[in-house]
């Protein structure tokens, strides 16, 4: 099997230019062991799925007006049963309509199946001239409030799995 990591890094190599609209894809994060998430998810599967999300989320991203510069990430977890979901941490966040867009068009993708728990990615951008992200590690606010909570520290998947009820 081709290793998650050189699959995502030449992705990162062909998304990482700037776009016309000001959309800069600065590649995919793995949050888990990429042991751990190709246990879960063939590349074969979860590499064109994260291309048409990217797809969709650049589409929203180029078509919106008068969006200050920023730059964060797009958390994506899938889980069993096709199920996905989506958290944004971007700095400073982005208008709330264009957020609500983002997510449902990234929402709008039929996620792989994957199996034996969830799986947690994220994808950096770079909005309007601001700069992609060069912190390895999204902390969207739901996830620090339920990290918090939990008074110890959570695996990834297992603190996703807490927020998705």
């Amino acid at each position: 099997m081709r290793s998650i990591i050189f699959l995502f890094a030449a992705w990162l190599c062909a998304s990482g230019v700037q776009a016309a609209g000001g959309v800069t894809a600065g590649g995919v994060v793995l949050l888990q062991p990429e042991h751990v998430i190709g246990a879960r998810v063939s590349v074969e599967k979860l590499a064109p799925y994260l291309k048409q999300v990217d797809a969709a989320a650049s589409g929203i991203l180029n078509a919106a007006k008068a969006v200050p510069a920023t730059g964060g990430f797009l958390v994506v977890a899938i889980r069993p049963g096709q199920q996905s979901k989506f958290w944004l941490d971007f700095n400073p966040p982005l208008p709330p309509a264009l957020a609500s867009g983002l997510i449902a068009a990234a929402q709008g993708v039929k996620p792989p199946a994957v199996n034996g728990g969830t799986v947690v990615l994220a994808m950096k951008y770079g909005v309007a001239g601001g700069k992609v992200p060069a912190g390895p590690m999204p902390s969207p606010a739901e996830w620090t409030t339920v990290a918090k909570a939990a008074g110890k520290p959570l695996e990834i998947g297992d603190l996703v799995d807490r927020i998705w009820k």
